[in-house]
């Protein structure tokens, strides 16, 4: 509940409510502006603009520190842009990759600081919480959030009264606390948010800042409810608190304020939010909705801390629709139509979606989609929504058309909600297949860049296998061209059933034979969690259905045995996938991959939270003794 002004809870100390004294009431009318109620309310207002600015002042240390790595990354992409000349005038030169210098194995400084603040937490009484940054976010806001209600709350000596009591001091003061979370918490919503746009922080780490935060205005809202309930009741007893709550507007528009928040905080819990994503967005939007007409009709004077949130918000909208129109394109002054023609096929549990896409994007990069479909207006949670899917594809493996687009690829496993809702359409059609409008809000994020690596580990989870594919595709495309180091790549995929993944996993032989062509050592390991452990000859004829024809005599020697086969499958690149039951031992597979790699290593992990913390407890192990790097990619809605 938002804070209550002082000469605005007048009406609600005094209720004309039979079997309270003439006094009482006669001293609850009345509103006595001593020297302690001066300093008591310019306290209230001083602390939480106080509290403003020590925000504003992390974000303006952070937006420094984004700012030097911004400079820092241009001068090493001018860098990367010299080495890549260098190497291909190696490779004219017949050297190739034996021209790079040798690698040291010192962990460098910001990989030491990954390894501390990302560390994940294994005990029961982290209460959740994941690595020890998050921690200290929640000791220091409890610190900043706790001092700053407690300074002086307790130190009231005015006259007690009705309106002005130590209980009344507290919920004034946990009500400014509450309603100076406001401009952070939505300064922190949305994936293009004024705070990520300063800072460079990605979305999905501020996400928890901005669930701190809103977790402290819910927590200080309800100390602000009890706290009054509670002045009430002890100078008016039982029939005042009921006056308030039921026929006065500030009781009312709290208890909208109260619903809001239990929505939010409720439905805001990750069980219910990933279980149920569209229920939770109809429920954040309602929440919001009660939270913010309720401040309004709360306390009228408060309605300018609403100005500066408003903005925010608008800010964060405009910049999803330059997205949509392509925000480096935009700055070139050229654009793209915000809604085009996609091309949907539904095969073995996924839909593969095919978008026509004028720009370019990198490996790992993820967009939202937003199907505007007509055959979707009656379904809601189509229609009001857009989703992130990673894109598994790179523009350099595409064909260009005519006009400049390349195919952005998607491949989107059938769940429930809007993946199900869509399956069901493609499903009536003949064909499995349909042309449907949507819009490409995006790219988004990125990976790392995989030149400098001589040995790389994929370890995916489900979808996480469409992230996974864009990168393995840019390190076979490099390896191709010789300006990358890659030798040897290994991809562990975690899926539930093998028949669901037939589509992908010929792609990933498509792959194999690129990477064989590239002189890349390719393994790709299937774990299956459930259902058949090993392939049936059914799903076989279907995994090596239109796989490319074997390569021709007349390539190089080191492909002849390959071009000699009568069979796929007696050619290594067949051998390159391997299909297991149950699920991957990564305790096991990332210390040796890491411990047996020749050179630099890169450990890419992006699926559910659990197996990114495995992966991530286990390479932090080894930044001391071995030159390698770790990228978790996290796409938690």
């Amino acid at each position: 509940m938002s804070p209550l002004h002082p000469s605005t809870f007048l009406a609600a100390a005094a209720p004309t409510t039979p079997g309270l004294s003439h006094v009482k009431q006669l001293a609850a009318s009345t509103f006595v502006r001593t020297h302690e109620t001066v300093r008591q309310q310019k306290a209230d207002r001083s602390f939480a603009l106080a509290y403003q600015y020590i925000i504003v002042a992390i974000i303006a240390v952070l937006t420094i520190r984004n700012v030097a790595r911004v400079i820092a990354r241009r001068n090493r992409a001018w860098r990367l842009v010299l080495q890549k000349l260098n190497s291909l005038q190696m490779e004219k030169l017949g050297e190739q990759k034996e021209g790079y210098e040798p690698l040291g194995h010192r962990a460098t400084w910001s990989a030491k600081m990954d390894a501390i603040v990302f560390l994940p937490l294994r005990s029961r009484w982290a209460c959740g919480l994941e690595n020890p940054l998050q921690v200290f976010l929640v000791l220091a806001s409890i610190a900043l959030n706790v001092g700053f209600v407690l300074a002086i709350t307790l130190e009231y000596n005015g006259p007690q009264n009705s309106t002005w009591n130590t209980i009344h001091v507290v919920a004034l003061r946990c009500g400014w606390m509450s309603m100076a979370q406001l401009p952070a918490v939505i300064a922190m919503t949305g994936r293009n948010s004024l705070v990520r746009f300063l800072t460079g922080i990605d979305e999905q780490h501020l996400r928890f800042c901005h669930k701190l935060l809103a977790a402290w205005m819910a927590l200080l809202g309800v100390v602000h409810t009890v706290d009054a309930t509670c002045a009430q009741l002890v100078w008016f007893g039982g029939n005042g608190v009921g006056s308030l709550w039921l026929h006065n507007y500030l009781g009312q528009t709290g208890i909208a304020m109260i619903l809001g928040l239990i929505l939010l905080c409720v439905f805001s819990l990750r069980p219910i939010r990933m279980r149920f994503y569209e229920t939770f967005l109809v429920a954040h939007v309602t929440g919001v909705i009660l939270v913010l007409v309720g401040i309004i009709y709360h306390v009228p004077s408060l309605r300018v801390w609403l100005y500066v949130p408003l903005g925010f918000w608008i800010f964060e909208r405009v910049m999803r629709l330059v997205q949509t129109c392509s925000l480096s394109l935009l700055l070139q002054l050229k654009f793209r139509l915000p809604l085009v023609k996609a091309s949907a096929t539904l095969i073995e549990g996924a839909v593969v979606l095919r978008v026509p896409f004028k720009g370019e994007w990198q490996a790992g990069q993820h967009c939202f989609l937003h199907f505007l479909d007509p055959s979707f207006a009656s379904t809601p949670t189509v229609w009001f929504q857009s989703h992130p899917f990673s894109i598994a594809n790179v523009p350099t493996c595409t064909v260009a058309y005519d006009n400049g687009h390349h195919d952005m690829l998607f491949v989107m496993r059938t769940r429930k909600g809007m993946t199900k809702v869509l399956a069901d359409r493609l499903a009536k059609s003949p064909t499995g297949m349909a042309d449907l409008w949507c819009t490409v809000e995006g790219p988004y994020g990125g990976a790392t860049d995989t030149e400098q690596f001589h040995e790389i580990l994929l370890v995916a989870g489900g979808a996480g296998i469409s992230h996974v594919m864009s990168m393995l595709a840019d390190i076979l495309y490099k390896a191709r061209n010789s300006y990358s180091r890659a030798t040897r790549v290994r991809v562990i995929w975690t899926v539930q059933n093998v028949e669901q993944s037939v589509w992908t996993l010929r792609e990933l032989l498509n792959s194999a034979k690129t990477a064989y062509e590239a002189g890349v050592e390719l393994q790709v390991e299937l774990y299956v969690t459930r259902g058949m452990q090993a392939p049936s000859p059914q799903t076989v004829d279907l995994l090596y259905k239109e796989l490319p024809q074997p390569p021709r005599p007349t390539l190089e020697q080191r492909r002849a045995s390959v071009a000699s086969t009568n069979s796929w499958h007696e050619s290594p690149i067949v051998d390159a996938l391997t299909i297991l039951p149950g699920r991957p031992r990564i305790d096991h597979i990332v210390p040796r991959f890491v411990a047996n790699a020749q050179g630099k290593t890169l450990v890419v992990t992006c699926g559910p939270t659990a197996m990114a913390q495995a992966v991530r407890w286990e390479v932090t192990k080894l930044f001391s003794a071995y030159p390698v790097s770790l990228e978790v990619a996290l796409f938690e809605c």
